[in-house]
């Protein structure tokens, strides 16, 4: 299964998927396709570590506060992420994910793309007979 794709059907805006077999996959990987398009993510070292806590009241909320929490966090702690570890995820209750995020301080020759902001124009996550997919669009 693949673990994301950059989707080209909007100009102004970046659009992709995130595949998982379980939400915390999707969780981890959501991550790593936002960072592909802000960085070049093949290059950013695992120097560091932060840990990331997120909850929504479903799915759907939890990954887009997730994608939020971490464009917050690269103005916030001037990071870039290549691997994301859920260490604990909850979804009984409420929905809330501790989130182990490896990378390092931003290098300007590791800047691709800046994001402004997750939207909610096509923003989805459904539960699939292979998983879960989030569609998602960023503001850039």
């Amino acid at each position: 299964m693949k673990k994301y794709e950059i989707i080209d059907d909007i100009t102004s805006d970046v659009m992709f998927k995130a595949y998982g077999k379980n939400l915390e996959e999707l969780i981890e990987n959501s991550g790593k396709a936002l960072f592909s398009i802000v960085c070049d993510i093949d290059k950013v070292k695992e120097k560091k570590v932060l840990m990331l806590e997120v909850e929504g009241e479903d799915e759907e909320e939890l990954i887009y506060n997730w994608l939020s929490e971490l464009l917050t966090v690269i103005d916030t702690e001037n990071m870039f992420f290549s691997k994301f570890r859920v260490l604990e995820f909850d979804d009984e209750k409420e929905f809330r994910a501790r989130v182990e995020c490896y990378g390092e301080e931003i290098r300007e020759e590791l800047v691709l793309t800046v994001a402004k902001a997750v939207t909610y124009y096509k923003f989805s996550v459904e539960k699939t007979d292979e998983g879960w997919v989030a569609t998602t669009v960023l503001d850039i």
